[in-house]
């Protein structure tokens, strides 16, 4: 297996849209908090719609942001992972990072947040949120030094479901390390 990480470009957005669907199904059905499978199918069922089909479209817009960074991990020519993450004003933020099921405990998760956290720097606090009952996640954002900042709800629309529920989320940093 070669996996490489490189920069993500428009046309990955389909291959992107894959991992994520993959690994929503995986992780964030919980009958504790009432979230069923076919709810999650149903957050990606838009895509084979017109609607969904133009949101994909308006999805590759977001690589003329030169506050946004995107990388994929591919194996040949499938994409396995992603991880997207955003400078903003006061704090940087991870905004997503997925790796297909059958690809984690590897080290390409690593691989990408690191690619991530070097094209961010080290001058303000990165922020990201996580399902408050994924604690397979959890754990991997603490191994990088990011703890819990009490904050949890829903921070945004990517947590909502199309039942009108949301994933509830909490919200955590990794602190700057230039003082």
């Amino acid at each position: 297996m070669k996996v490489k990480i490189r920069r993500s470009s428009p046309d990955d957005v389909y291959g992107i849209r894959e991992v994520q669907r993959e690994t929503w199904l995986a992780t964030y059905p919980d009958s504790e908090e009432g979230i069923t499978v076919e709810e999650i199918k149903a957050k990606f069922n838009i895509d084979s719609t017109p609607e969904g089909k133009k949101k994909m479209e308006e999805r590759k817009k977001r690589y003329g942001d030169r506050n946004a960074g995107i990388w994929v991990a591919e194996n040949e020519d499938e994409i396995i992972g992603f991880c997207m993450a955003r400078r903003e004003g006061e704090n940087n933020r991870v905004g997503a990072i997925y790796v297909l099921p059958c690809y984690q405990g590897r080290g390409f998760g690593r691989l990408l947040i690191e690619r991530a956290f070097d094209w961010l720097g080290n001058k303000k606090n990165i922020l990201v949120n996580v399902a408050r009952y994924n604690q397979k996640a959890i754990d991997f954002y603490k191994k990088f030094g990011f703890v819990e900042t009490g904050k949890s709800g829903t921070f945004d629309d990517a947590a909502k479901l199309p039942s009108g529920k949301f994933i509830p989320e909490i919200e955590l940093v990794k602190a700057s390390s230039v003082k």
